[in-house]
C-alpha cells in the first residue's frame, strides 16, 4: 500500500530536505512508496543540481523582492516558485516500475500526471523529454534522481501564474523582460486560472492526480502523515539545506577571465561548460560543466571533470570518450558524443584566438 502526504506550504530547505530524507527511507526500505503533494512560502527560485546560481538568478532582483534561491537535488534548469504552485512527487522503488530506465519512467509518470490534468478539465499531454503541455503550452516541469533502487521523480503544475516576475528572477537576455518579451513568455506556458477561469482548491488538484497515478501506474494509496523518522531527520537536515555551503557551493561558476566559456544545446539539454587552458602548453586544466541536465549517477559530471584535468588539448576527445567507456549511466537524451561537443565546444575558441579574433566569455 502506497502513502499520500501533503506536507504543507514550507520554505525551500525545508522541501529540498525532505527531498533527500525520503528518497534516502525509501532505499533502505523503511518508509513506503509515497506521493508527495508541497508548496513553497516564501517564494523561492531553485536551480537544478548541476546549476551555478551566478549563471542562473538574477540575485540582485530576487534580494530586492524577497524571493530565496534554493538548489534541488535533482537535475535540470531553474524554477521559479510562487506559493500557489503545486509540486508533486513519486518516491519509490524501481522494482516497482520494473527496473525501467530513467527514460521509461519519466514517460510513465508524465502520462500520468498528464491525465490527472485532463480530469480537471485541461487538455494536457507528454511532451518529452520531461514536460506537459497544454497546446503547446508549458504547464509543468519534471525531472528525478534516482538513489540505490529507489528513485524520486518530481513535478509542479502552475496554478495562477506571474511570468514576468519569473522571467526576472531568472539571468535570461534582457530583451525578454521587455512587454514583447513577457508577452512572447505568457504565450509558451499556461496555468490553470488561465486555463479553466477559477483557481481549483489544491484538494481537488491532488484528488485529480490521484486518481491517474492510481490509474496509469497500478497502485493502491491511502492518505498518510510523515513517520517519526521523517520528521526528526528533517530538523537535522534543514539547516544545511538552507546553507551557502549547499546552495551556492556544489557547482560554483567560472571566475576569471582565463577561462573560455561556452554554452551547448542538445536534445538532452543545456550544457555551459567554462574551461580553464594553458594556451603556451595547449593543455585543458580545469573544466567545469554545469547546466540544465539530468543523469544518473549525478558524481558522473565530477568525476569527467576530475578526469579531464591536466589533458592535452588533442587528446580531449579521446579522454571522453575512454572515461565513458564501459560505464553505466542513465539520463534523458543524452549521449556521449554531447559531452564531446559540449567540452569541445570553448576549446575551439582557442583556433578563433589563433586567427586573431577576440575570444569572448
Amino acid at each position: 500500500m502506497w502513502r499520500i502526504v501533503y506536507t504543507g506550504q514550507r520554505p525551500h530547505y525545508e522541501n529540498i530536505a525532505l527531498d533527500e530524507i525520503m528518497l534516502r527511507l525509501r532505499s533502505e526500505g523503511k518508509i513506503p512508496s509515497t506521493v508527495r503533494f508541497l508548496q513553497f512560502k516564501p517564494e523561492c527560485v531553485l536551480i537544478g543540481y548541476h546549476q551555478a546560481v551566478e549563471q542562473e538568478v538574477r540575485e540582485e532582483y530576487t534580494r530586492r523582492e524577497g524571493i530565496e534561491v534554493g538548489r534541488r537535488i535533482t537535475g535540470g534548469g531553474a524554477i521559479y516558485f510562487d506559493e500557489t504552485q503545486i509540486g508533486w512527487e513519486i518516491i519509490a522503488g524501481r522494482e516497482e516500475f520494473g527496473n525501467a530506465s530513467y527514460e521509461e519512467i519519466t514517460e510513465r509518470i508524465c502520462k500520468a500526471a498528464a491525465k490527472g490534468l485532463r480530469k480537471l478539465g485541461v487538455n494536457a499531454q507528454f511532451r518529452p523529454r520531461n514536460d506537459i503541455e497544454v497546446e503547446g503550452k508549458k504547464i509543468s516541469g519534471t525531472g528525478g534522481v534516482f538513489e540505490g533502487k529507489a528513485f524520486l521523480y518530481q513535478g509542479t503544475v502552475l496554478v495562477d501564474f506571474n511570468v514576468e516576475r519569473m522571467l526576472k528572477s531568472l539571468q535570461i537576455p534582457v530583451e525578454k523582460l521587455t512587454s514583447k518579451g513577457i508577452k512572447a513568455a505568457e504565450d509558451r506556458v499556461t496555468w490553470l486560472k488561465r486555463e479553466l477561469g477559477r483557481i481549483p482548491p489544491k484538494e481537488e488538484v491532488f484528488e485529480a492526480l490521484v486518481e491517474a497515478f492510481k490509474e496509469e501506474l497500478g497502485i493502491e494509496a491511502k492518505w498518510g502523515e510523515l513517520t517519526e523518522e521523517e520528521e526528526k531527520l528533517l530538523k537535522e537536515k534543514a539547516p544545511y539545506f538552507k546553507s551557502e555551503e549547499w546552495v551556492y557551493g556544489t557547482k560554483r561558476g567560472p571566475e576569471g577571465p582565463e577561462f573560455l566559456y561556452g554554452v551547448y544545446r542538445c536534445p538532452g539539454g543545456t550544457f555551459r561548460v567554462s574551461a580553464k587552458v594553458d594556451t603556451n602548453r595547449r593543455v585543458l586544466e580545469q573544466v567545469i560543466i554545469n547546466g540544465d541536465l539530468f543523469i544518473h549517477p549525478k558524481r558522473l559530471i565530477y568525476d569527467l571533470e576530475a578526469y579531464l584535468k591536466h589533458t592535452p588539448i588533442q587528446d580531449v576527445e579521446r579522454r571522453i570518450r575512454e572515461f565513458f567507456e564501459g560505464k553505466d549511466f542513465e539520463s534523458v537524451g543524452l549521449k556521449v558524443d554531447d559531452f564531446v561537443e559540449a567540452v569541445l565546444f570553448p576549446l575551439r575558441k582557442l583556433e578563433a584566438e589563433e586567427l586573431g579574433i577576440e575570444k569572448k566569455t
